[in-house]
């Protein structure tokens, strides 16, 4: 059902704030590590929990979080989510040993969870279809400007002041978040004559806390790859209890037939596949190999997520009006053709075309992303909007650990335990080439399943049902 001017407008504030706050919350503390190592006294590998255990949760809670949402209601679960995250902010600040820290950063990932799949399916379900995707690429460009403003947040707080005052500045943004739902005079809760799957929340959980554990320490610890490979056989144990329960957690019979779903889900986990490491690989390639300086090279990187951010609101109005599959596809197919194009990357290689690429990078990335959300969202029946969002924020967190342990895992094939040092620039430059040529060709597997999808019936989808 459309919504009055007055509540939409509140609607896009309080989506648009919970899109950019809770991305810069989760990633603000990542540049804060080194003081916050300094004043506990934390050893790395401890030190390193403290962004590990929110991601972790989050991944965890996602899909729970998301069927919660739909049977008890939307802003229900995001106003949870939001005093969940304002709250452990205040906490946070006030931490007196590293270990709170971490607790209370884990606590985080719960409400970050909330917040992430809310967001989306709030979105989706208050905005009709001709007009759904332009909101969704204004919300995903918010969260890239998040996720972008980050590390200069951060840096900026941290310098001037100290690391406990990036929480505690998160606090009256969160009651600020709060007020305006608060003052939202609708709730959205198709799915309440269900019951929520608590065996298959646990078995879920703990599928990907295995998974995504195993792939991050993949380098580190000669338990990974089997903790890894009993992840994945608890996802098989997950897919077998969901189709024997009467309330699954995600309805596999009604999955398997809605071709959309199941592929936009895999276009979006391949997507993030292949492109979360860029930032990791292109920031060592910037300076260690080029010289160049981390401010400068974080004015590099900062050129993908400004495109990203300038062009996904244009994206999602193009999904309102042509079919997610072509636009989609394009989006990933600039993708591919540009990570191609990095691994042609050696020493000697000018700056600018590394930042044309990162640019044509931001921009395939919002052709691909808004379009994608919006086909996946349209593509099921108002009571399960919570669950494809996590489904797709499950993509996106798997994605990203992928990635990134394969990058981690193709620099050391090369360079081993060595650093990156002129003896070593040359291994690291071989390194660099294998992991965007791999990259290029899994993108270039995404455009398959973003066609795979098939079209749409009509512009509304399913979503309205």
């Amino acid at each position: 059902m459309q919504e009055n001017s007055a509540n939409k407008r509140l609607i896009i504030a309080a989506t648009l704030l919970g899109a950019f706050w809770a991305p810069l919350l989760m990633t603000a503390a990542n540049v804060a590590l080194p003081a916050i190592g300094s004043e506990f006294k934390a050893a790395p590998h401890i030190l390193s929990w403290v962004v590990s255990s929110t991601l972790l949760v989050t991944a965890m809670f996602v899909l729970p979080a998301g069927r919660i949402s739909d049977i008890y209601g939307r802003k229900k679960i995001m106003l949870l989510g939001t005093a969940i995250l304002t709250v452990t902010s205040l906490l946070c600040g006030l931490a007196g040993s590293v270990y709170f820290l971490i607790f209370c950063r884990s606590i985080q990932g719960i409400g970050a969870a909330m917040l992430s799949v809310t967001v989306i399916s709030i979105v989706t379900s208050a905005f009709p279809p001709g007009e759904r995707g332009k909101a969704l690429g204004i919300n995903v460009a918010a969260t890239y400007i998040g996720l972008s403003a980050s590390p200069f947040f951060s840096g900026l707080v941290t310098q001037y002041y100290s690391w406990r005052h990036i929480f505690f500045i998160s606090v009256p943004i969160g009651l600020l978040l709060m007020l305006i739902l608060l003052a939202i005079k609708k709730e959205w809760r198709e799915a309440d004559a269900l019951k929520l799957d608590y065996t298959g929340s646990l078995v879920y959980a703990a599928a990907i806390l295995a998974v995504i554990w195993g792939l991050t320490n993949l380098k580190t610890s000669v338990y990974a790859p089997f903790i890894l490979l009993a992840g994945i056989v608890v996802l098989f144990v997950f897919v077998y209890l969901e189709f024997r329960v009467p309330n699954p957690l995600m309805d596999m019979a009604r999955m398997k037939n809605n071709r959309v779903l199941v592929f936009s889900s895999l276009a979006a986990f391949i997507n993030y596949s292949s492109t979360f490491a860029i930032s990791y690989m292109m920031s060592l390639y910037l300076q260690y190999i080029k010289g160049i300086s981390p401010q400068y090279t974080g004015m590099i990187m900062f050129v993908q997520p400004a495109f990203q951010a300038v062009f996904s609101p244009v994206a999602g109005m193009l999904s309102d009006k042509k079919d997610p599959q072509y636009v989609a596809s394009v989006g990933m197919g600039l993708i591919a053709v540009c990570l191609f194009g990095m691994g042609l990357f050696d020493a000697d290689t000018p700056l600018l075309p590394a930042i044309i690429l990162l640019a044509l990078i931001g921009t395939g990335f919002a052709i691909f992303s808004s379009p994608n959300v919006n086909s996946v969202m349209g593509s099921v029946a108002g009571r399960d909007y919570g669950i494809a969002s996590g489904i797709l924020a499950t993509a996106r967190t798997v994605g990203q650990s992928f990635s990134m342990a394969v990058s981690a895992l193709i620099v050391s094939f090369y360079l081993g335990q060595n650093d990156i040092t002129k003896e070593t620039a040359a291994l690291f430059v071989r390194s660099f080439k294998t992991t965007f040529f791999l990259f290029a060709a899994l993108c270039f597997l995404g455009i398959w399943a973003s066609l795979a999808r098939g079209k749409r019936e009509g512009i509304s989808g399913k979503g309205d049902e």
